[in-house]
């Protein structure tokens, strides 16, 4: 979505299955902030490309049961050919190489991607607020998924430890959120959110490579290294400034 040209975010939706296609249709189409452009099934290998390149969407919505290469690569596509599309990745199956894969796939272009377990979204407010973060350029993984990535990483050994929960609040914390709107976006009291910093907090300042005097600021960077997001941010910033 171009910043200051429109509040709306044109949605197109992939959905294999009908019942959820019925969801979408009915559901997001009550959101002022939303626009369902199209609500298909996932059909045959690049109708989605052809979807795309017609509809030109803020943000392109695929929930499969599980990705295949096929998938993969249509989606690759899409993100080298339309950089500017932001994608969100429903899955009820996965595995370490879709991961890694997608991982890549996210740092790929210049906006916003969200991978999620579909059992994870539980209500349409948060499916709602992850398609207008993803248009904004953020990039959220769910807390699950987040610690299979990190599992992989020997170079995080902070992050292993940090509860779904934790994650999931560091996720928030790392995308600028204050304690009250992490409390309001998860549904739960500010006092749990405070329990929640604290103790990881704690698990930081037992790591000698952080600086634990902005616990806070380093817990933020260190998950935004991991997902590669700062790093791109960076780049994109360096490369703006050479020209």
């Amino acid at each position: 979505m171009i910043q200051g040209k429109s509040d709306t975010v044109s949605l197109y939706v992939v959905e294999e299955q009908e019942i959820y296609r019925e969801i979408y249709t009915h559901v997001l189409s009550l959101k002022d902030n939303i626009e369902i452009l199209r609500v298909a099934d996932n059909g045959e290998m690049g109708a989605m490309t052809r979807a795309v390149a017609e509809l030109s969407p803020d943000v392109l919505l695929l929930s499969v049961k599980k990705l295949d290469i096929n998938i993969i690569e249509e989606l690759e596509q899409i993100r080298n050919s339309y950089p500017q599309i932001g994608i969100v990745i429903l899955l009820v199956f996965y595995s370490s190489q879709d991961i890694e894969l997608l991982r890549r796939l996210a740092l790929s272009g210049e906006s916003g991607m969200a991978l999620f377990l579909k059992q994870s979204l539980d209500k349409i407010e948060q499916l709602g607020r992850t398609i207008l973060a993803v248009s904004q350029g953020q990039v959220i993984l769910d807390p699950p998924l987040a610690t299979f990535m990190f599992a992989g990483k020997p170079e995080c050994p902070f992050l292993k430890q940090l509860t779904t929960r934790e994650l999931e609040i560091l996720s928030l914390l790392s995308q600028g959120y204050t304690n009250s709107a992490i409390a309001g976006t998860l549904f739960i009291d500010i006092k749990t959110v405070e329990h929640h910093l604290n103790s990881m907090y704690s698990k930081l300042k037992a790591d000698p490579d952080y600086n634990t005097k902005h616990l806070r600021v380093s817990a933020a960077r260190l998950y935004l290294e991991t997902m590669g997001t700062l790093y791109q941010k960076e780049d994109s910033m360096a490369r703006t400034a050479g020209r």
